[in-house]
């Protein structure tokens, strides 16, 4: 099966109306406009749709930050490129697009981005990413994607993410409904490590790591956030493979991950901008754990 990994969009439509402005939006205005705006391009994005369908990717794994400041225009861009890629895929949102309490109370995300939903036949498939924060999807072979939703609304100088109680309990009944037997892959928008900003991490982080380390089924952790593209094979310290995909817009290190799953491991190709999508680098990884 063939998989792609993209994250990191930050789509920005800014707004003007001043009732809009007295929120955390106004420091993403500031930001976008004294740094971003050089930084990020949307029309790199143009080619990708042809590509993905060029290289028979299976399903398309949406990493989270669709928006800048979650505004209904920055979603509706979006979803307008999303459209335009006719793979299946499955979305997960980042923080930006849960920037305001009120975007974040009203799930403005998911009117958006609704993942397809299979019938249910198996009991995983009872939970779903707006009403329970997790989502299960099964996969050729033996593979099985979670795909957890971590972010959460902040102050105006935090972006942290919650991996909280009640979805600690509903990941631990999700793996335990999984055959023995399969493969499964996890999908998060926030890195379970804490990162060098205190700000940008993931609150209960740790409490991943336990997990990851202790369920030998888990054989891929994906996630975006950082802006660096990252493989990682940390099998031989007890954790499975680390895939961050990077910013896909960032212009100076934008990236995507290509991953070929087989039954006895995978390979993943990193895709970067340089006037085009050229692949950059190609690593095998075998299931040692």
């Amino acid at each position: 099966m063939r998989i792609a990994q993209i994250s990191d969009f930050h789509f920005t439509r800014l707004s003007w109306n001043p009732f809009r402005l007295f929120s955390k939006r106004i420091l993403g205005y500031i930001n976008w406009l004294t740094a971003r705006h050089n930084v990020f391009s949307e029309e790199i994005l143009e080619p990708l749709p042809a590509l993905l369908k060029e290289l028979e990717v299976d399903l398309l794994l949406l990493g989270g930050d669709f928006s800048t400041t979650a505004l209904p225009q920055e979603f509706e861009v979006a979803a307008r490129f999303v459209k335009k890629i006719s793979i299946p895929w499955t979305a997960i949102p980042g923080n930006h697009d849960v920037y305001t309490y009120r975007s974040y109370r009203n799930k403005i995300f998911y009117r958006y981005f609704k993942n397809k939903r299979e019938p249910i036949e198996h009991p995983a498939d009872f939970f779903t990413l707006a009403e329970h924060q997790i989502e299960v999807k099964r996969l050729d072979g033996t593979y099985w994607l979670i795909s957890l939703d971590v972010a959460r609304a902040t102050n105006l100088y935090s972006s942290r993410g919650h991996f909280s109680e009640k979805l600690e309990e509903r990941l631990h009944e999700v793996l335990s409904l999984i055959p023995s037997e399969s493969s499964i892959l996890i999908l998060s928008h926030y890195p379970f490590f804490q990162t060098d900003v205190f700000r940008h991490t993931l609150k209960g982080g740790e409490k991943i790591e336990a997990i990851l380390k202790k369920d030998p089924r888990i054989k891929i952790f994906l996630h975006g956030h950082t802006h660096r593209n990252t493989i990682a094979d940390l099998q031989p310290s007890g954790f499975p493979l680390i895939l961050d995909s990077g910013s896909c817009t960032q212009t100076d290190r934008a990236s995507w991950n290509l991953i070929d799953l087989n039954s006895e491991g995978c390979r993943v190709e990193n895709y970067r901008w340089k006037q085009g999508w050229k692949l950059s680098r190609t690593e095998a990884i075998s299931w040692t754990r």
